[in-house]
């Protein structure tokens, strides 16, 4: 039987394998993004990659990126990074106490790249901040954009009671 990849996603771990003798799982279907969104991804790598090493602050952004992330689930298949790490009232949740510092940090930076998405940009500079620790290469697959939720996600949210929302989700003024 083939070997999962090093990089799967959680997801992937739960979902069940196909039946004996049925052909094999599709491939993981990315978003499609522009030639020129490709190079603004490679420029900005090179650009995160000196500023993380020379500021020392690889950790802060493996946690941006990671609480950016932290929001998905996997039971609904909503939630997930958007950029909305950028809102203050998502920086004003406990949880992401900190966090502001690498936002800031990260916005002159933002600003030479307006094509890329704050959720790119963010899990971007997660992913470098691994290479540059010397962790492994992460395969980076852009093409998030910060989008209004599917009636789905409101809905799921609307049901729950405030006590059992999950760190780092700011649902009433996530999607202004």
């Amino acid at each position: 039987p083939p070997r999962p990849s090093p990089h799967t996603h959680a997801f992937d771990i739960f979902r069940p394998p196909p039946p004996e003798g049925a052909p094999a799982m599709a491939a993981k279907c990315y978003p499609t993004v522009s030639d020129e969104y490709l190079a603004a991804v490679a420029k900005a790598k090179r650009k995160l990659r000196g500023f993380i090493a020379e500021k020392n602050c690889a950790p802060l952004m493996l946690r941006l990126a990671w609480h950016s992330a932290g929001t998905f689930d996997v039971a609904t298949k909503t939630g997930g990074p958007f950029g909305t790490m950028k809102c203050p009232a998502e920086l004003a949740h406990g949880a992401n106490a900190g966090l502001d510092i690498a936002v800031r940090l990260l916005e002159p930076i933002k600003e030479q790249f307006p094509i890329l998405s704050y959720a790119d940009f963010y899990q971007l500079a997660g992913v470098v901040a691994v290479e540059v620790t010397g962790g492994p290469e992460v395969p980076f697959h852009p093409g998030r954009q910060r989008t209004s939720p599917s009636l789905l996600q409101k809905a799921v949210f609307l049901m729950l009671p405030k006590a059992l929302t999950t760190s780092g989700r700011c649902f009433p003024l996530r999607w202004v």
